[in-house]
């Protein structure tokens, strides 16, 4: 049972990447209610009702369990939705649309089905994909050369021994690359779900809720309210063997303060974060 709790959670928190890295997912659902409602008699019944079910199954987070454990831990969540035709899907409902919009050419209505077009085509090309995360050297480099500036600070503040560090994944990405003696918490693989492929383990309910919880308090949309359960979660990262947080230098000055009595010590301001090592 609680294996296929952690798979609920992994079957949620790889929806969850699966449409960060990519928003054709809107368009999939989108094209399934099009389909359904308007052009239910022109398509294939079983082909749409085969997608619509399936599409439900790798989106509902116990489902989405249930097909991890069919294809087995060899894979990923990612891979459970090479069993959604979705491509054939969009294929098949921008089409139907577009021709819907233009009409049969008579008259003006090409003055309807271009615009139509157009913004349709602009929406695919802004939505990314549906895997695969958007990549960009400069950025990449600018990110590293920024996070090892941080974690040499961070090395300043211990002699010797190892660290175990919990911090924004932006950190945690490179933190090894940095120092050997830098444990974490929680690995790459937390995020990008592509590095469990060939991997029986992985991590129980309350690690993958420290993470959550730490990328909620990177976003300025759910901070405040993050920041509530501070105390509960610094609890639980200490009784995961953390020694050492960060914080992004958004957060209010309550949460540095609670944060400094949690740990029992003094905040520490490096580039764009706040380092708790006590």
């Amino acid at each position: 049972m609680a294996v296929f709790w952690e798979n609920i959670q992994m079957a949620w928190l790889g929806w969850k990447n699966y449409t960060d890295d990519g928003k054709l997912a809107v368009f999939l659902l989108a094209s399934l209610i099009y389909l359904w409602y308007y052009k239910k008699k022109v398509c294939e019944q079983a082909f749409l009702r085969y997608a619509m079910v399936m599409t439900i199954s790798c989106i509902v987070p116990v489902t989405g369990a249930v097909l991890m454990v069919y294809q087995t831990r060899f894979y990923d969540y990612e891979w459970i939705w090479s069993m959604v035709p979705a491509t054939a899907v969009i294929a098949c409902g921008v089409t139907l649309f577009l021709a819907d919009s233009w009409g049969e050419f008579q008259g003006d209505k090409w003055r309807k089905g271009l615009p139509v077009t157009l913004l349709l085509l602009a929406a695919l090309v802004l939505a990314g994909g549906m895997d695969g995360q958007s990549w960009n050297p400069k950025n990449q480099r600018t990110e590293q050369e920024r996070t090892y500036r941080v974690l040499e600070s961070l090395t300043e503040l211990w002699q010797g021994g190892e660290v175990c560090l919990w911090a924004p994944r932006e950190v945690m990405e490179y933190a090894r690359e940095t120092d050997g003696r830098i444990r974490l918490i929680y690995g790459r693989n937390m995020w990008d779900v592509s590095l469990n492929g060939y991997a029986y383990d992985s991590y129980g309910k309350n690690v993958i809720a420290l993470y959550e919880w730490m990328e909620q308090m990177c976003d300025p949309l759910s901070m405040d309210t993050a920041a509530k359960s501070l105390e509960t979660y610094v609890a639980k990262a200490l009784s995961a063997g953390v020694d050492c947080i960060m914080l992004p230098e958004e957060v209010a000055p309550d949460v540095i303060r609670r944060m400094e009595k949690a740990l029992d010590t003094e905040a520490r301001k490096v580039e764009a974060y706040w380092i708790f090592y006590g």
